[in-house]
């Protein structure tokens, strides 16, 4: 079967406008992934040169031709400028202009003056621009989205569709635009691009479609005032770590913390003040803790902490340091003073002692040790001592000097 350029030119156009406006048109009604409408618009951009190419074609009007091909490396360019933005990176649509207007200046400046060099130049500015975004999608590693892959493959063979051209048109050269239209290879070319459009089309939706879900999922797993992991995101976690036999053969801490006379603080300054609270310690927690173990927010003013590979005396140690740097940030919050401590609860594993303790009963543990450090007098750390006796190396309490006040009689007094 033999398919005539004007045949193809028309069924390039037509699939190609339509999954193009279905794409802008799925975007305009959810707007969440701004790929879907670059996309769209890209595919819109390409059936507009398509059919500008075609009508050119017909009348044998070369300028016409030069200004579709400029449309459709527009196009290849959003491709470029659409990919770094998805891969959260620096970008601007103006410099998806940089690439047409190349073409453009090569096509009237008189170095380029021939239909058979323009149209060299066109495959050469399209396919680097659909290998650049290959390349922008490949360099993304944290996702790792199911669809990235596909999408770089298929971003890769379409720049390698356009620099086919290259050869086939040196090897049958055309002078007039009418004569690039009539060759089979042209058509059969033409059709690999088609489908290449199609494919491409229904990878991003897919893709853009993941991140949604994925960003759903880190909401549903955070908590949007602290931006530390919620508690069901810790307890998910948990049941994960629960199925790891070598993590379970490993030191493992746990701390409980709860910020002291937190009520107080939000009846005397308001929950405005008190959301300030919870921030400075979610903060101050997260920077201590950096590579060093997970902290969530399991409600109200109440947090948890899983250190793994920690032992006692480490745990201790970050215990008591979040503790010394909390009660020094807030102790004056937005002109106010406030002296907020926290109350620390700590629990830890040790198999090589024999301590084969599971994540629920060390949880039990911290969760009493907290309790212990609220009737000691709060703004102090507890250690868990399973069966009354003592964690070798460890003082049982981290002394300081307790709270003398709540927030509501007056400032706090702490002697850290």
């Amino acid at each position: 079967m033999q398919l005539d350029m004007m045949t193809m030119s028309a069924v390039d156009f037509t699939v190609t406008a339509v999954l193009g406006l279905v794409l802008v048109f799925t975007w305009l009604r959810e707007r969440a992934v701004r790929l879907v409408g670059w996309w769209g618009l890209i595919m819109l951009l390409q059936a507009t040169g398509v059919i500008l190419g075609a009508y050119a074609a017909f009348r044998n009007d070369e300028a016409l031709l030069a200004f579709g091909l400029a449309v459709m490396v527009f196009g290849d360019s959003l491709k470029w400028t659409a990919s770094r933005e998805f891969v959260n990176r620096p970008t601007s649509p103006a410099w998806a202009l940089l690439g047409p207007a190349i073409f453009l200046v090569a096509a009237y400046s008189g170095y380029v003056d021939s239909l058979l060099d323009r149209f060299l130049v066109f495959c050469a500015l399209a396919a680097l621009c659909n290998f650049g975004a290959a390349f922008e999608l490949s360099r993304d590693k944290g996702e790792r989205l199911v669809s990235h892959f596909p999408a770089v493959v298929l971003l890769g063979l379409t720049g390698i569709a356009c620099l086919a051209w290259v050869p086939l048109s040196l090897a049958r050269p055309f002078q007039e635009a009418s004569e690039a239209f009539l060759s089979n290879w042209f058509s059969a070319i033409s059709l690999v691009m088609v489908l290449g459009r199609v494919a491409l089309a229904f990878v991003m939706l897919a893709m853009a479609k993941q991140r949604q879900e994925m960003v759903q999922r880190v909401d549903a797993l955070t908590d949007t005032l602290t931006g530390l992991p919620n508690r069901r995101a810790l307890y998910e976690s948990i049941d994960a770590l629960e199925q790891n036999k070598a993590f379970l053969a490993n030191k493992l801490s746990v701390l409980f913390f709860d910020l002291d006379y937190f009520k107080d603080v939000n009846d005397t300054f308001g929950h405005e003040t008190g959301d300030r609270v919870l921030k400075i310690f979610a903060a101050t927690a997260a920077k201590h803790l950096k590579g060093r173990g997970t902290i969530a927010r399991t409600g109200g003013e109440e947090f948890a902490a899983m250190l793994p590979g920690m032992d006692a005396a480490e745990a201790a140690e970050a215990a008591e340091a979040i503790r010394r740097s909390f009660a020094k940030s807030a102790a004056e919050v937005d002109g106010s003073d406030i002296g907020t401590t926290v109350s620390v609860g700590i629990a830890s594993r040790d198999c090589a002692t024999g301590d084969g303790s599971n994540l629920g009963a060390l949880f039990r543990q911290a969760d009493a040790a907290l309790y212990a450090a609220k009737r000691a007098g709060r703004n102090r750390v507890e250690f868990a001592e399973p069966n009354g006796a003592p964690i070798p190396g460890v003082k049982a309490t981290v002394r300081t000097t307790p709270r003398l006040k709540s927030p509501a009689e007056g400032r706090v007094v702490v002697n850290a």
